[in-house]
């Protein structure tokens, strides 16, 4: 009889497991959310400052990256708000010495967009920190994700089921 039950309870844990992990594919077509509200699809950053690429890898969970405007960012109203005026920041090529910070942000009911830009600006802020700790005046940064440097002004995001993640290198 305890084996049975212990039987039944684990085909149902499994079978919730699975309905929960099928939630974590790409969204084709719009869904509606628990409040009836129709969700905006993951590819809506296409029209704006982001653009979704290709990721290099299936993974088990969400995984979707995007590659995002620098200048957008370090020019937004939310930007003049998060970051020191008195430390300059300027994105393109850092030299020899660098630092790496990766950073994330919260990426639950937020657009792509929205969401990319807060990782980078909270990894630009952590650049600045620094930057003030070490007596500098300036921060140069590039995108580094996964070891690879993205040119054009342009930095890589990647957005998982629960936050966004930006790793940023740079000099000061």
């Amino acid at each position: 009889m305890n084996k049975k039950i212990t039987a039944l309870a684990f085909a149902g844990f499994a079978a919730l497991a699975l309905s929960a992990c099928s939630g974590n594919k790409a969204p084709t077509e719009e869904r509606t959310g628990a409040a009836g509200s129709a969700a905006k699809p993951a590819a809506s950053a296409s029209a704006g400052n982001c653009r979704s690429i290709p990721t290099p890898a299936p993974t088990k969970g969400r995984n979707d990256a995007y590659l995002c405007s620098a200048s957008a960012a370090l020019n937004s109203a939310e930007a003049k708000e998060v970051l020191d005026p008195a430390i300059r920041v300027s994105y393109g090529n850092v030299g020899a010495n660098t630092l790496t910070s990766r950073q994330v942000a919260n990426a639950v009911g937020k657009t792509p967009e929205e969401t990319c830009q807060r990782a980078f600006l909270n990894t630009v802020k952590r650049f600045q920190t620094t930057a003030a700790q070490r007596g500098s005046k300036s921060v140069r940064v590039i995108s580094y994700f996964d070891k690879k440097t993205v040119g054009g002004g342009q930095y890589e995001c990647h957005i998982g089921t629960w936050n966004s993640r930006v790793v940023l290198k740079g000099n000061l």
